[in-house]
């Protein structure tokens, strides 16, 4: 499709996972073969996911998603690319809100995928508003060739339970596909978590709430914003100024407490931090 919209300047990427034996294999020399038709660069290493799940104690897909993204933000270093494009499709972005729903999730997770992120090479997820049917339906009205990822069926995977089972119990449920109308969500919830931040954005750079020494102004103007607006600004300041790691909702909502009237004057923050109020300042103290 890319090839088809006039984009000649492209490096096929690959990485294999050594997750399924001899399959593993034939996917790379696929994409070797898929290089050659199309008279285009081809970049393949391998990695030892099992290894890194096991060694940092996450799951396979987490490990397997850190070391593709890994992958192809050294590729595109390596080839001075500006743009890395993903092969994301609707039914992937619902997948993968409705995932981050059942984790408990705010705004900022119903999101889901971005279409374009920005900082660096650019993700780019062309199909991310295209249903696998549409895709499937393109596949065979150009016969392409294409491989199937076993591991996609495997109930092993949380997320193959939720294509798998959840969805179309939703869909029988409802006798309508679902689907659709995660993906919109994700888009409101995109363009309302946007304006949220852009506020907080014009808070901190206006009010100049963000103090030298990395302290936060804690007066009735920071007191006064809408929850929404305060909580992105608080995350702001502890999760980007500060580089803070571990800011989840829960300690979020601690945070805010502090700021109610009789809230606590000092809260705990992970890796043995603590956070401080006092005199109409708050502060980081510890590790």
């Amino acid at each position: 499709m890319l090839v088809t919209a006039g984009h000649h300047q492209l490096i096929l990427c690959h990485l294999n996972h050594g997750l399924r034996g001899r399959e593993s294999g034939q996917d790379a020399v696929f994409i070797r073969r898929l290089a050659r038709r199309y008279e285009l660069p081809c970049e393949i290493a391998k990695a030892d996911v099992a290894g890194m799940a096991k060694a940092q104690r996450i799951s396979l897909e987490m490990a397997g998603r850190n070391a593709r993204y890994d992958f192809l933000q050294r590729m595109a270093v390596k080839h001075e690319a500006a743009r890395i494009y993903l092969a994301h499709h609707a039914d992937d972005q619902a997948e993968t809100i409705l995932a981050n729903l059942c984790r408990g999730t705010g705004i900022g997770g119903l999101k889901g995928m971005l279409a374009e992120t920005s900082g660096g090479p650019v993700l780019c997820r062309p199909l991310l508003g295209m249903p696998r049917q549409e895709i499937e339906a393109y596949i065979e009205t150009h016969g392409l060739d294409y491989r199937e990822d076993s591991s996609n069926v495997s109930p092993a995977h949380r997320r193959n339970r939720l294509r798998h089972e959840v969805l179309p119990l939703l869909n029988q449920v409802y006798q309508r596909e679902v689907a659709p109308l995660i993906v919109r969500l994700g888009r409101q919830a995109a363009r309302d978590d946007g304006c949220l931040w852009e506020q907080a954005m014009e808070f901190v750079s206006a009010a100049g709430a963000i103090e030298s020494d990395g302290s936060l102004r804690a007066g009735q103007e920071l007191r006064s914003l809408h929850p929404a607006v305060l909580s992105r600004v608080l995350h702001h300041w502890l999760g980007y100024v500060l580089g803070l790691p571990g800011m989840d909702a829960v300690i979020m909502d601690a945070v805010l407490s502090m700021l109610h009237p009789g809230g606590p004057a000092k809260i705990n923050l992970p890796e043995n931090r603590h956070l401080r109020r006092k005199a109409g300042r708050m502060w980081v103290e510890g590790a």
